[in-house]
């Protein structure tokens, strides 16, 4: 290899490797910025209803949590299980013979199976609630009603 091949490959690597450290460099400066104008992401971990028992006393508070841990593992599985029967009914339509009726029926037959699933949380959460002080269960009330503080995500419309 003649020295003028070797110095233009080594210019070659040299610009491809400060392109790549600066991409990298880039990438981790606007991840920075991004996560510092959103807090609200990071927060957002658990669901509101998980969060709605924050203002209670600790001990009703740490109840509470565990009143939804222990009717969780029904819940989730039967939500888990509406999502796999939603895909398969989405995947219908692309299939022959198409039978909008019958998709039909498989969702609303999926939607009484969450609406069930969120009725019991729902339920469960009467139950608690009628275990409170009233003091307590207006703290629960404000907890299930008003949005979480801080900046809110753009709402976003179809793509175009």
């Amino acid at each position: 290899m003649s020295r003028k091949t070797l110095m233009i490959a080594l210019f070659a690597s040299l610009a491809v490797n400060l392109f790549l450290v600066g991409a990298v460099a880039g990438g981790l400066v606007v991840g920075q910025k991004v996560r510092a104008e959103r807090p609200h992401m990071a927060q957002s971990r658990n669901p509101p209803l998980w969060r709605a028992g924050d203002g209670l006393p600790p001990d009703r508070a740490q109840a509470y949590r565990s009143a939804l841990r222990d009717q969780s593992p029904e819940v989730r599985e039967a939500m888990r299980a509406a999502r796999a029967a939603r895909m398969e009914a989405w995947r219908s339509i692309g299939q022959e013979p198409f039978d909008p009726a019958a998709a039909k029926r498989r969702l609303a037959a999926i939607r009484a199976q969450e609406a069930d699933a969120r009725g019991q949380i729902e339920d469960d959460m009467i139950d608690f609630a009628a275990g409170l002080s009233p003091e307590d269960r207006k703290v629960l009330a404000r907890g299930l009603t008003e949005r979480p503080r801080g900046p809110r995500p753009p709402m976003e419309g179809p793509p175009r």
